[in-house]
């Protein structure tokens, strides 16, 4: 009869701690980390789709919705800040004039604000930990800074008025979240984007120019199981 309850208690207090445990099936998240720029958006040479840019930073977040045990959708909205490296230009510059005089560039930073949305694979968990693969698609207005090239002795040679436009926009991740417990955890990521706006530019031959923005993030974050449904 002891045997009996003991089995019964024990059974009990598994069945209580199972349904305790709830069900991640939707998710926030909120990171922040690097931008670095790859591929022409971060050439240093004078050439028609160069950036020059250089590392920055970045912050975002987003809402992943798992629709069964391997397969999801997230929403994610980002902000990235990235530098442009005067230096760089100022030593093309003085490449390109061959010693005439003294050239100076004064610049801005890029800015993208990206919304998208996409599908994610999902490895199950394991050790308290999922790994996420993930491709998304949206919109994201880029904002191109002023940038003014100036020699000492012709005064300014090139000019770029501060321009933004919208454009399609596309983000391949991978994400790793662990937790530590059944509602907070942090997460780990690495994504690609692109994106290419039309930039105006009144001493071009069009009087613009596309701009292929390029660039990788590297964040760490916090998420927060959003689900109230138990097992």
């Amino acid at each position: 009869m002891k045997k009996i309850i003991s089995i019964l208690t024990l059974l009990s207090v598994l069945a209580i701690n199972s349904h305790s445990q709830q069900i991640k099936n939707t998710i926030f998240g909120a990171g922040a980390g690097l931008s670095l720029p790859y591929a022409e958006f971060a050439s240093k040479s004078l050439t028609v789709n160069s950036g020059f840019a250089s590392a920055g930073f970045n912050a975002e977040t987003s809402l992943i919705r798992y629709t069964g045990r391997f397969f999801g959708i997230s929403t994610t909205i980002g902000y990235s800040n990235i530098f442009i490296s005067e230096r760089k230009f100022e030593a093309e510059y003085n490449r390109v004039m061959n010693g005439s005089g003294t050239n100076q560039v004064t610049a801005g930073n890029y800015q993208i604000m990206s919304g998208m949305a996409g599908l994610i694979f999902k490895v199950p968990e394991f050790s308290n930990t999922d790994i996420l693969l993930m491709l998304n698609l949206g919109a994201a207005l880029t904002v191109h800074p002023d940038i003014t090239a100036t020699n000492s002795y012709i005064g300014v040679i090139n000019s770029v008025k501060k321009d933004a436009d919208f454009a399609v926009a596309s983000n391949a991740a991978v994400r790793v979240i662990h937790w530590l417990t059944e509602r907070y955890g942090f997460s780990a990521g690495y994504s690609l984007n692109a994106t290419k706006p039309s930039i105006k530019d009144d001493t071009g031959i069009n009087a613009y120019f596309y701009l292929p923005v390029r660039y990788q993030n590297i964040n760490i974050g916090f998420i927060m199981n959003l689900g109230k449904t138990t097992k």
